[in-house]
């Protein structure tokens, strides 16, 4: 009988071992970093070289300005930064959740490159909130330096096993706290490469 209960035992601890594997890599919290660094600085180095009139500048009505991008940026990484502390605090899931999460790395970054436009929506509408480009661009730096400090506050914490739960089209969604990291840059591309077409444009002032 004693013998049966080790045994029992011994199995918990093992399957609560397993349980508690750890997910989230050292090359994740490097690449993470990397990736947020990386396009801070190329969105920084494109607009460094917009005077004020063509950082405002709009080619037509419905397209967005520079100031109107680096703008909404900084609001949706600040939006994304508290939504990856909330998440801390959201109490322990399934193993299955990790399941409902596989291939999410890839997808967040396919984001990036996807062709389908996305819409701004609410508080993260650009409002032509700041009144020059060091202070737009300042404020977008300062959300990129918060979303820093969460990851390399947290780089002990198992980010993988983290929720983010929103809803698409009706349907519940599911990433953990490291693939909204993904998608936070992967949105940033997105803006990046729209930016370089607007000032590509031929209305676009020179």
């Amino acid at each position: 009988m004693k013998y049966a209960l080790l045994v029992f035992l011994f199995g918990c601890s093992l399957s609560l071992a397993a349980q508690q594997k750890r997910l989230y890599t050292t090359a994740e919290q490097e690449r993470i970093l990397k990736l947020l660094d990386s396009t801070h600085d190329e969105l920084v180095k494109v607009v460094s070289s917009l005077k004020e009139a063509q950082f405002f500048f709009h080619v037509d009505s419905i397209t967005w300005s520079a100031n109107d991008i680096v703008e909404h940026l900084g609001l949706i990484d600040e939006g994304y930064v508290r939504e990856l502390w909330f998440t801390l605090a959201q109490p322990s899931f399934p193993e299955s959740y990790l399941d409902s999460v596989k291939g999410g790395d890839e997808a967040a970054l396919a984001y990036a490159t996807q062709p389908e436009k996305g819409k701004a929506r609410g508080t993260n509408l650009p409002r032509n909130r700041y009144c020059n480009k060091q202070t737009c661009v300042r404020v977008f730096s300062e959300a990129n330096d918060l979303a820093k400090e969460f990851f390399t506050a947290n780089a002990s914490k198992d980010l993988r096993r983290y929720f983010i739960f929103r809803m698409s089209n009706g349907v519940r969604t599911y990433k953990d706290a490291y693939q909204l990291g993904l998608l936070l840059v992967a949105h940033r591309m997105r803006h990046i490469t729209q930016l370089k077409k607007i000032m590509a444009d031929a209305r676009f002032p020179k």
